[in-house]
């Protein structure tokens, strides 16, 4: 059955503590773990949808900015970019996204709404999120937690076993059904994708 954003939770024997609309920040400063979903609510996935809402500026605004992108070898037109994008979506699932602050939710959530598609800092995670049309729709559901990365894994984890086989088998990389935004979780996405971001700076540099 699909996660409902309790079941998310719950895995770590958590309660949500708070719930937010995306661009809006938590008040929390401690560590914790958060979710992106297309639901306010906790134990239901209504409010589904059947393809990814992607927005064709946001693509070509990434293309623009990333000179370099490439998809499987070849640099890919905005259609092809969007159809390889959207074969990552799951379309019986509303949560989008699973993160982890290590410091503060409010800090890492803020530098999440703020970094441009295509940036690498200050959070350039998640990033399939920023090409959506629809993130004023979007919420951020979050708890504190003090052993962030343990939460992140375990909710993960209980996605993935819980994708149904009909989407699974629909998906992109169907060995990986991680939430439509979480692009790597023990091993990467398959999503054939280059130069996305920009590169790591040196140190030093």
């Amino acid at each position: 059955m699909p996660t409902t954003i309790a079941d998310a939770f719950s895995t770590v024997g958590l309660i949500r503590e708070g719930v937010v609309s995306w661009g809006t920040k938590p008040t929390t400063c401690e560590p914790g773990v958060y979710v992106v979903s297309l639901t306010e609510r906790l134990d239901t996935c209504d409010g589904k949808s059947t393809g990814a809402p992607l927005s064709e500026a946001e693509f070509q605004r990434w293309l623009g900015k990333r000179r370099e992108l490439t998809l499987d070898g070849l640099r890919p037109t905005v259609p092809q970019l969007m159809d390889r994008i959207g074969r990552f979506w799951i379309p019986d699932e509303v949560i989008l996204y699973i993160g982890l602050a290590g410091t503060s939710l409010s800090t890492r959530l803020g530098q999440y709404y703020t970094t441009p598609i295509g940036d690498r800092s200050p959070h350039a995670g998640g990033y399939f999120i920023k090409l959506l049309s629809n993130l004023n729709q979007l919420w951020v559901h979050y708890a504190r937690y003090p052993d962030p990365e343990l939460a992140e894994d375990r909710m993960l984890r209980r996605f993935c076993e819980h994708v149904s086989h009909d989407s699974r088998r629909c998906l992109q990389d169907p060995a990986h059904p991680f939430p439509f935004a979480n692009l790597e979780w023990c091993a990467r996405k398959a999503h054939g994708l280059r130069g996305a971001c920009a590169r790591k700076r040196k140190r030093g540099s």
